[in-house]
């Protein structure tokens, strides 16, 4: 019996095929430029024996953080949404003892979103979905003026920590 090692599907993966929606801000991802699905490890333990230390599976998995470069709209609205829930989050007299963000009504009110980061085909159809759980910012980057530059559009980024994420064909 012969074995292919040409694969059914010939088509690459492409870099700029995805969406990236923020569930909490969802205007967010028409100016997200960029994402990483992150990356993701299992712990192992060591079996001795007389003979050899043997590696078996662990039970803890650790999951990368997520990163984000996108464009900073003139309103600085993108930036400053995550700024403010940072700003929050950081405030224990702004969390009640629910665990919700108090001063604001509606959604924005939650300490944690779901995110989902849709990967496409060439054919720019939606291939899989990566759905985050329990996502909160812990980074955001500077934003930089310099009037000895040209012109070009500021870009920020942001690092999410999150619970888990789980994949699924769309």
């Amino acid at each position: 019996m012969a074995y292919s090692t040409i694969p059914d599907n010939k088509s690459f993966l492409s870099n700029n095929k995805f969406d990236f929606v923020l569930d909490r801000i969802p205007n967010f991802t028409f100016l997200v430029q960029s994402a990483n699905l992150p990356g993701i490890s299992l712990s192992s333990s060591n079996f001795q024996t007389p003979l050899a230390n043997i590696q078996l599976p662990g039970t803890q998995i650790v999951f990368s953080q997520l990163s984000l470069t996108f464009v900073v709209d003139e309103d600085m609205q993108s930036w400053y949404e995550l700024y403010d829930w940072m700003f929050q989050l950081g405030n224990p007299e702004g969390i009640d003892k629910r665990g919700t963000l108090t001063g604001y009504p509606g959604s924005q009110n939650n300490i944690v979103s779901d995110a989902n980061l849709i990967i496409k085909t060439n054919s720019n159809n939606p291939n899989w979905r990566v759905r985050f759980h329990d996502l909160f910012p812990v980074d955001l980057s500077e934003i930089g003026f310099s009037t000895t530059e040209s012109q070009e559009f500021i870009t920020s980024s942001v690092t999410f920590a999150y619970t888990y994420y789980k994949l699924e064909r769309v």
